[in-house]
């Protein structure tokens, strides 16, 4: 075979190759690596700020409680006894109520996200509890579909497949539920089972 004949069939084989394997696409490339920067960036950043909020309602509430003690013991202190007064008992009552309700949606949440094996997961639970009332978050519902557009908002297969695997994880666990209509929820946790007495009767 003629050089000149080698290389055109050299050339012949480039162009073919080039035309089965494009070039890269600079902007998808860049699109792909800002994805995977912000997916990678979401769980600290979502660390930190329930870490912060938790402890500003830890505050808040210590705070309350040291009021609420300190009125009752100024009561006490004027009246010579505890308080007796119907509306100031139900005053303090109330408040050591919802105290105590804030004390146990915050035990619910941190229970459940225990539970959370993988920063998906995590990133799941935090979004499903931010409309669960009973956790602390506010009333409403979150559909799968919504679960989807929030946490792979950019249609990256392999970050759905992550958002699929987590939810369904989560429901086999007994930790969420999905509904026949879509809506992702939260399984409230279950009580402990008392042990029984070994005591002699």
């Amino acid at each position: 075979m003629s050089e000149r004949r080698t290389r055109t069939l050299n050339t012949l084989i480039r162009l073919g190759r080039a035309l089965a394997d494009p070039a890269p696409d600079p902007v998808a490339d860049a699109t792909q690596v800002a994805r995977r920067t912000v997916s990678a960036l979401r769980e600290p950043v979502e660390e930190a700020g329930a870490g912060l909020r938790a402890r500003a309602r830890d505050l808040r509430d210590r705070a309350s409680q040291r009021a609420d003690d300190r009125l009752e013991r100024l009561i006490t202190e004027r009246r010579g006894g505890a308080p007796s007064d119907p509306e100031v008992l139900a005053l303090l009552t109330r408040r050591r109520e919802a105290r105590e309700a804030r004390l146990s949606q915050e035990e619910a949440r941190r229970t459940l996200l225990a539970r959370a094996q993988t920063p998906t997961q995590r990133q799941v639970l935090r979004a499903v509890l931010d409309v669960t009332p009973w956790a602390g978050g506010s009333a409403g519902t979150l559909r799968y579909t919504q679960m989807l557009d929030r946490l792979a908002p950019g249609g990256d297969a392999a970050t759905e497949m992550s958002v699929h695997r987590a939810i369904w994880t989560l429901a086999e666990a007994g930790v969420l539920a999905v509904s026949p209509h879509g809506e992702v929820s939260a399984v409230p946790p279950r009580a402990p089972l008392a042990l029984p007495s070994t005591e002699p009767g």
